[in-house]
């Protein structure tokens, strides 16, 4: 049965346009691609397959099958009034109720987002979908082995004489108060942290210059305190990446669905700050802040009630997206080690890092070990970089913004 035609996950801000074009759309954008709605009498056609689907007599867009057919159905067979052609629905009709979904049954909206899985969403876009496989085995290739360190982080003095080397990457998952207030007596590990004491651990003296920082920062009062921390460990915010929580398991476990204190709405989504470190343009460091071929926005599971476990989607994105190669995650657990990082936590089992092995990963040809105080930005080539090939460098180059007449000429 051919598929109606909604609201699609990616495509990129441009991503209409460049439909109609027959050409691949521009990456980096979360905003969904519209298409058209299916004509009445095939949208009909296609409920009536589909075992009564909802119908948009509104003229907007659908984002897949969804809730409020049943009701809308019994009106619809009864053979009362129908919505106006090209009008609002009447009264009596229900036109893909999500909010009213939600509230009967618990299942939250963004349940029926299509395409957000990673195997489908560039499934229709080809350039892209090479340039992101490219860039992962790439990645592959020049991987240093998982190594963890189990330390406490109100113990550890963080410095490069600890680690071997500065870091290109840090991601952070602190143990803020939301996680434990959101799930009283239920979090495995119940230490907390208040921002201030977040905001005082010594991130600048192990992050190099250029470099970036990833901060999950919850959905409460980590918003504003994430900005402060980035602040005083020298990173300018320049991106938000929003995490949005799925339900789809609703009747077989417990989920969050109680509203914080004080809050407007009911909290399904965590956001996760991106700050740079450094004089660092994408459109002259293109081998230092590389592939942009995803979004701003993942969509999963929310993981078992008490969890504080994120999504690994994320890991993706700044392999892919940051070239450097020297990786450090802290407060991490066991499912957080992975090739190409350094996973630090008081929750991490056995530890395997030293510093000596992996300082090794970093030198140049002639055995020469990488200088963090060079006074300059890694140049191609250099050893803490991930090299790239020319089919990537040619993606790149046609992934160009097409608003901008420099910039098809111009690696992103």
């Amino acid at each position: 049965m051919q598929r109606d035609r909604g609201v699609r996950w990616g495509g990129g801000r441009f991503g209409a346009r460049a439909e109609q074009r027959g050409s691949a759309p521009l990456a980096g954008s979360a905003l969904p691609l519209l298409r058209r709605p299916a004509p009445r009498a095939r949208a009909a056609r296609l409920r009536a397959a589909a075992g009564g689907e909802p119908a948009d007599h509104s003229g907007g867009y659908a984002a897949g099958p969804g809730p409020g057919s049943q009701q809308q159905a019994a009106h619809s067979g009864s053979g009362g009034d129908k919505a106006p052609r090209g009008g609002a629905p009447k009264r009596h009709e229900r036109a893909n109720d999500y909010c009213q979904h939600y509230v009967d049954t618990g299942q939250r909206p963004q349940n029926f987002l299509r395409d957000s899985e990673l195997e489908d969403r560039y499934a229709d876009y080809p350039h892209l979908q090479r340039l992101a496989a490219l860039k992962d085995k790439q990645v592959r290739a020049h991987t240093t082995p998982p190594y963890a360190l189990r330390a406490d982080l109100r113990k550890l003095q963080l410095s490069k004489e600890v680690f071997g080397t500065k870091f290109d990457v840090v991601l952070i998952d602190p143990p803020w108060e939301e996680y434990a207030r959101r799930a009283p007596g239920l979090v495995a590990d119940p230490e907390v942290w208040t921002w201030q004491e977040i905001q005082a651990l010594n991130v600048g003296a192990i992050a190099d210059v250029p470099s970036a920082v990833f901060l999950w920062c919850g959905s409460a009062e980590g918003l504003d305190a994430g900005r402060h921390c980035l602040r005083r460990w020298g990173f300018r915010r320049v991106e938000d990446i929003c995490w949005v929580k799925t339900n789809k398991d609703a009747k077989a476990r417990t989920y969050l669905n109680s509203q914080e204190p004080g809050s407007m709405l009911v909290h399904t989504k965590e956001h996760c700050l991106v700050g740079l470190r450094g004089a660092v343009k994408r459109e002259v460091d293109g081998h230092i802040l590389h592939a942009n071929c995803d979004v701003d926005v993942i969509v999963s599971e929310e993981p078992p009630l008490g969890s504080t476990e994120k999504p690994d989607e994320l890991y993706g994105i700044i392999e892919r997206f940051v070239n450097g190669r020297r990786r450090l995650e802290l407060f991490g657990e066991d499912h957080n080690v992975r090739e190409g990082w350094v996973t630090v936590g008081r929750g991490i089992s056995q530890t395997t890092f030293k510093k000596q092995v992996y300082a090794g990963h970093f030198r140049s040809e002639g055995g020469v070990p990488y200088d963090e105080h060079r006074g300059a930005k890694p140049p191609p080539g250099a050893p803490v970089l991930v090299p790239s090939t020319a089919e990537i460098e040619a993606l790149r180059l046609r992934l160009s913004n097409p608003h901008n007449d420099a910039g098809r000429f111009r690696a992103r």
